[in-house]
């Protein structure tokens, strides 16, 4: 079996990867910053910005918890400049990222581009490659010595520390502490996103921010309630009981499409969210517990009793979406960010609800999230010695992280008014040209904090509002984050790798679940206890 981009993002908190960010706009994993895993200077929150929130419009829907996010049904029908000045100095500035979506058009036929160079006062010249390729051009750039100014580091490096020390700008008298309110968008990047750029006690970029919410078991409600099944189970029981509801192979009827993804649901009923669990300072690897085993049992269980598509596991993304738009199943898994190309999609058919299920606890009462997806990278400076350089490039960033509710918000977003988008009512709808031109990828570049916002569709606010109430409570930090090891980003990949395999035997049926217990010593001998001995010492550092 084959796990694609979805289900490895469901999988990748649990997998140890050494990911800053692993699925872009679906999901991401928190970065492994911090010290340098011997115990040298890694206590990140003596160099911590302040944090100071940003807010230029009131939300319909405040968030109500630490990892909730505020709703907005419209956007303002007269946007508020969130800065005082032309951000650039005249110049030009070169940056560095990647993208999960289509190629925008170059500068010159790129009016919104145009609009956000004349915006920012500089011509900003932007590099960018296909996600696939990114890891490949950077290290190709690092190796070759001609930097741009910026440059998104989104994947941890072997030997971290050194080689940000060795190549970037070292940013922490401008960012740390009060520094960093010359910058008021930045400083309403939260704390744990901060923690995903600090290394070796240092501030070595301004990382980008995602919501730590995770997966999603995105779920057609209108489909649960016109088949009769269970729309809130409260147990594993009821959930198989309401798969088994809405599953009739006679009618092509299945309640699932993606057996790694469901694994990542089902796990999270098990008490299982992160990869690594600390207690006491004491880490132990969640994959070797009880808890995942039986996650991993209970999936094979409902793909033997025939509740998942017989073509789960042979088909991309795009087929597993086609397969919840038009009913064939009731259920995809995705990072939430995904959310809103649903809304687009079920548009046009009536009643479509698309709704996210949080998973209860195995025999009752709470499940267990795990809190990754910090930040999608972040934007490390070329060195410098001109200190008005390194403070141009961060009013850049500062502005293209203006909030939402801004008139700089809607130019970075949605571009240009009647070019790139058209106004129904106040809320900003992209025309054809505006949605090829604004794939340009300036959220890999920049962006503030994640609202909750779908233009002219106020049910879906609510319906991703009420998820979140749901779902944020039950959010863990993961240990890690800050927290550096040389063995994830060496060896780790390659082992981690070799377990995604077995466990992918698993799910195809192709060894017993009982096979699993071998699969995970064998990481463990192989990188795991290394792992845990060099998170541990990290952690102890930081005491």
């Amino acid at each position: 079996m084959k796990i694609d981009r979805r289900s490895f993002l469901g999988l990748t908190a649990l997998a140890g990867v050494g990911a800053l960010s692993a699925c872009g706009p679906d999901g991401s994993a928190p970065p492994q910053g911090g010290g340098t895993g011997d115990g040298a200077t890694p206590d990140a929150s003596t160099v911590l910005p302040t944090y100071q929130a940003f807010e230029v419009a009131a939300p319909d829907l405040p968030a109500d918890s630490e990892f909730s996010l505020p709703g907005y049904y419209t956007y303002p029908a007269s946007p508020t400049a969130a800065t005082t000045e032309t951000p650039g100095s005249g110049g030009s500035i070169t940056a560095m990222t990647y993208t999960y979506d289509p190629i925008a058009p170059e500068l010159s036929n790129n009016q919104h581009w145009q609009n956000i160079n004349s915006l920012l006062g500089t011509d900003l010249g932007i590099t960018y490659s296909p996600s696939a390729d990114y890891d490949a051009k950077f290290a190709t750039t690092i190796a070759g010595g001609d930097l741009p100014d910026m440059i998104n580091i989104r994947t941890v490096q072997q030997q971290m520390p050194a080689m940000l020390a060795a190549t970037f700008a070292d940013l922490t008298e401008h960012l740390s502490g009060d520094a960093v309110l010359d910058y008021p968008a930045l400083a309403a990047i939260p704390e744990g996103t901060w923690r995903t750029a600090i290394f070796d006690n240092a501030i070595w970029g301004v990382p980008i921010p995602r919501s730590p919410i995770g997966g999603v078991l995105y779920t057609r409600n209108d489909l649960l309630i016109e088949r009769g099944a269970n729309t809130d189970p409260k147990s594993y029981e009821e959930f198989v009981e309401m798969a088994t509801t809405l599953t009739d192979a006679s009618k092509s009827q299945w309640a699932f499409g993606d057996p790694g993804g469901l694994l990542s649901h089902v796990a999270q009923m098990n008490g299982v969210g992160n990869a690594w669990v600390e207690e006491n300072g004491e880490f132990s690897y969640a994959q070797a517990s009880p808890a995942y085993e039986q996650a991993l049992a209970d999936t094979v269980a409902m793909i033997e009793a025939g509740l998942f598509h017989p073509d789960s596991a042979a088909v991309q993304n795009t087929e597993r979406n086609e397969w919840v738009n038009n009913g064939t199943t009731c259920f995809a898994y995705g990072g939430y960010a995904g959310w809103s190309k649903f809304f687009v999609a079920g548009a046009g058919i009536e009643g479509f609800q698309m709704t996210g299920q949080v998973a209860p606890g195995r025999d009752g009462g709470d499940s267990v999230r795990g809190g990754s997806g910090f930040s999608a990278g972040f934007m490390a400076f070329k060195p410098t010695d001109d200190p008005e350089r390194i403070a141009e490039l961060l009013r850049i960033l500062n502005w293209l992280a203006s909030p939402f509710g801004s008139t700089e918000f809607l130019a970075r977003k949605f571009g240009v008014e009647g070019v790139n988008y058209t106004l129904e009512g106040s809320d900003p709808v992209l025309t054809s040209l505006g949605a090829a031109e604004t794939t340009l990828p300036l959220r890999y570049l920049s962006e503030p904090p994640s609202v909750l916002y779908e233009p002219g569709n106020p049910d879906a606010v609510d319906q991703q509002f009420e998820f979140m109430a749901k779902a944020s409570p039950l959010i863990v930090p993961d240990p890690t984050t800050g927290l550096y090891s040389e063995t994830a980003v060496t060896a780790g990949a390659s082992a981690g790798t070799a377990l995604g395999d077995a466990r992918d035997e698993i799910l195809a049926g192709r060894q017993p679940v009982s096979s699993w217990a071998t699969a995970v010593e064998d990481y463990m001998l192989e990188v795991g206890n290394n792992l845990k001995d060099e998170y541990e010492a990290a952690f102890a550092a930081q005491a």
